[in-house]
């Protein structure tokens, strides 16, 4: 069957609900579980959490090699079925070990779609398809988180349930608007090992502030409704409109500052400047401010990320070879999905051994370190600079 002109668009809609269920799931409902326990410590919730990220990356390393020699068709059917099967799974025998199952196989069934659209979005159109991509993830996700947030505070009973319904209606539209296979580029192992290595050793002044983003974010998504209710004293509502405060901040400062950025040489000062506000900022809320304050915190943050995030792209792009081009976003993004694998390990440890303000303080801590760091490269690197001018 031939493509159709709309078919990339139209499968769109399934990422955008399986990204949906993502967000609802494993960023909202997890988390709010140690507020409303079902006798699942939020250590295990942690650990879930990090176990979900793992499953993510490992198969966003294997799937096209599974794509190439199944079909991706065949591939995507079966992904469909085992994330039903998954949160069905947990809804059916809630306890520590299903959830584990559970959050693990979604984590690797969510990756196939991925490489489905971005594998299609080939063409003269390419960039303007990956931001829609993007754009669906992103919709996706944050739509879930919310709906989800606002959904938990009522007690449904079977609340869940509408998830694995969700993903089965993804699957339906999948299955009538999907035309075929698509083609997988054959990559040899060996070689993108050898490329993997080439890429952080030519490029290593860059892997530490990725992994101090994965771990000191990821530290945080475990525990961030428990901070909000139990320690800052907000409620479910207003914890909500915080997040779509910050998002809302994020996305109508993204392109004005992006074309600020790119007016700056010295890209490192500005994520310098990033890596201190989000410090300064945990810092803040660890205070117990009150809630104007709260929400200011939240709008600055949303700035400031809309700041940092085109200027760090930009730094990475610098200390990327040109012949690593095509390979090394791919590479520097599984590097930070390693740091979202550990940080809400970590941070859901921490906040039962002690408490959710320290998980805060200590995301606060690495972000603080970064900027020390990239502080000190960047002294170092001016020096080099007049040396090499004199």
């Amino acid at each position: 069957m031939k493509s159709t002109k709309y078919e990339f668009y139209l499968l769109i809609i399934p990422l955008v609900i399986v990204e949906f269920v993502r967000g609802a799931y494993i960023i909202s409902y997890l988390p709010s579980l140690s507020i409303n326990p079902i006798g699942i410590s939020l250590a295990i919730v942690g650990v879930a959490i990090s176990i979900h990220f793992i499953g993510d990356t490992f198969a966003n390393f294997v799937m096209g090699y599974v794509i190439e020699n199944i079909g991706s068709n065949k591939v995507l059917h079966l992904s469909f079925a085992v994330m039903t099967l998954s949160l069905s799974l947990f809804m059916i025998w809630p306890n520590s070990f299903t959830l584990i199952i559970s959050t693990l196989f979604t984590g690797i069934a969510v990756c196939p779609i991925w490489i489905y659209l971005l594998t299609k979005a080939a063409g003269d159109k390419r960039g303007q398809r990956i931001s829609v991509v993007y754009l669906g993830w992103l919709l996706g996700l944050g739509a879930g988180y919310v709906a989800m947030n606002y959904l938990v505070q009522f007690d449904i009973d079977n609340l869940l349930w509408f998830l694995p319904c969700l993903t089965i209606v993804a699957w339906i539209i999948y299955s009538i608007v999907n035309t075929g296979n698509i083609c997988v580029e054959k990559v040899d192992i060996k070689k993108q090992w050898d490329i993997t290595k080439e890429l952080v050793k030519s490029s290593k002044v860059v892997v530490p502030g990725i992994l101090f983003q994965g771990i000191g974010m990821g530290m945080l998504i475990p525990i961030l409704p428990i901070f909000a209710m139990k320690d800052l004293h907000l409620s479910t509502n207003q914890y909500t409109l915080l997040i779509l405060i910050g998002g809302a901040s994020l996305v109508l400062a993204l392109i004005p500052l992006g074309k600020l950025v790119d007016n700056v040489k010295n890209k490192i000062i500005l994520c310098i400047i990033g890596f201190l506000i989000f410090a300064t900022a945990l810092f803040a809320l660890g205070s117990k401010p009150s809630l104007a304050m709260i929400i200011t915190v939240v709008i600055v943050l949303g700035v400031f990320y809309a700041l940092f995030l085109p200027a760090w792209n930009s730094f990475i792009a610098g200390y990327i070879p040109e012949s690593l081009k095509a390979v090394g976003w791919g590479i520097f993004s599984s590097l930070q999905g390693l740091g979202v694998m550990i940080g809400p390990t970590i941070g859901s440890i921490i906040a039962e051994s002690y408490q959710t303000m320290t998980t805060i303080q200590g995301s606060g801590v690495i972000f603080g370190v970064a900027a020390i760091f990239y502080f000190f490269y960047a002294i170092r690197k001016q020096r080099e600079n007049l040396k090499t001018d004199g």
